[in-house]
């Protein structure tokens, strides 16, 4: 695997790193590592940068022109994220959207899906969110039971979502629905897109251990979709999920390297100015693993890119890199715990950015899949050991 970057590639990180350093506040990743606390005003925020990425030509960058993207490489596309990361940049109001939806209606969606929705969701004229887990249907979300029925020209459907990200702010969402009960579970299952202005939708702000409300609760009483508002065929949704998953699990998450990498040298920062720490045996070890995996996991991410740029695919080595990101996040954060020690608790700007990150990782070995699920995958799949 070759690792290194052309002329053109490294002219076009330096490019955006400009950008980047003139465009966030300039105290942004200090102090303020977040957007606003209140919720409406972090989303016009969210929203603010989103549209500033599109108007500076930083989003869909390599999604094809045809459909509003730049027509740049899958390593464009991963230097973006690398630098989007090394700055802690805000991570966006339509995340949903533009790291799965995406994705998936440029694999499955028909033409003028993609002619249709792609571009909307480029200038953030939609923002989306993701109606996938339910609360009996999390980690095993082939045992979903919202149900789709025909009537006539519309799908009628009627159930329950949960931790649906941003479904307050969204105007569409990505559902999955049962649609053949009769049907083994990981089949019967279809993929619709979801107007959430439609009659008969509840969301419901959840409050989350860190203060955020980001996650919602959606309630669907009996909410009409026209007749093709789905991707994929129909019954055919699980296929296009375990796409979606794939994505979020491999692809969707390249900048991470590069915020944890930012994140742990805020920390080095923090813990040299402990010497009775910085000078222990035991922190000092722990420095040198945490790094070494930091620089595993941006292997791994650059072996993502070149599979993706070869035309291979992920397959279930995405849940290797889920797997492992999610994990090293939360040690990291652990550590931070031990770094920081009593301070942990104060309400100082650079113990509270540690706080937040040590509360935020625990959900990260839980969404996209737990930690669980994906060793299941790994040991069935790849190792092909028996269930």
């Amino acid at each position: 695997m070759d690792v290194s970057f052309t002329a053109e590639q490294e002219a076009f990180r330096r490019d955006l790193r400009a950008w980047i350093a003139k465009t966030l506040p300039a105290d942004w990743a200090g102090p303020r590592f977040t957007g606003p606390a209140d919720e409406d005003e972090n989303a016009r925020f969210q929203t603010w940068w989103e549209r500033t990425l599109y108007d500076a030509g930083y989003q869909g960058i390599h999604w094809p022109t045809a459909y509003g993207g730049q027509g740049l490489g899958i390593v464009e596309q991963l230097i973006a994220a690398e630098e989007f990361g090394r700055a802690s940049a805000p991570e966006g109001i339509n995340t949903i959207g533009k790291e799965l939806v995406g994705p998936i209606v440029l694999a499955v969606g028909s033409e003028e899906q993609k002619r249709e929705l792609i571009p909307r969701l480029l200038r953030l004229d939609d923002i989306w969110c993701q109606g996938f887990s339910e609360p009996e249907a999390g980690s095993d979300l082939a045992g979903l039971r919202t149900r789709a029925v025909r009537e006539g020209d519309h799908w009628v459907v009627n159930g329950q979502k949960l931790w649906t990200s941003f479904a307050r702010h969204a105007n569409k969402c990505i559902l999955l629905a049962r649609t053949d009960p009769d049907a083994p579970k990981h089949k019967g299952l279809t993929l619709f897109v979801l107007d959430m202005r439609t009659p008969g939708i509840t969301v419901r702000p959840v409050r989350q251990m860190t203060d955020r409300r980001e996650f919602n609760e959606v309630f669907l009483d009996n909410v009409r979709i026209p007749a093709g508002m789905h991707l994929g065929g129909i019954n055919e949704g699980w296929h296009a999920a375990v796409g979606v998953l794939g994505f979020e699990r491999a692809t969707a998450r390249l900048y991470r390297q590069a915020r944890f990498q930012a994140e742990f040298s805020e920390l080095l920062r923090l813990l040299a100015a402990r010497p009775e720490k910085a000078g222990d045996g035991w922190f000092r070890q722990t420095v040198g693993t945490l790094a070494a995996e930091l620089r595993m996991l941006r292997l791994l991410n650059l072996k993502t890119a070149s599979r993706i740029a070869t035309g291979k695919g992920i397959g279930s080595e995405a849940s290797i890199v889920k797997l492992f990101w999610s994990e090293l996040h939360q040690r990291i954060t652990t550590f931070a715990l031990e770094v920081l020690g009593e301070d942990f608790a104060a309400g100082t700007p650079g113990v509270a950015r540690f706080r937040y990150l040590y509360l935020q990782a625990r959900a990260e070995t839980l969404y996209a899949g737990t930690s669980e699920i994906q060793r299941s995958i790994i040991a069935e799949r790849m190792l092909g050991l028996p269930r």
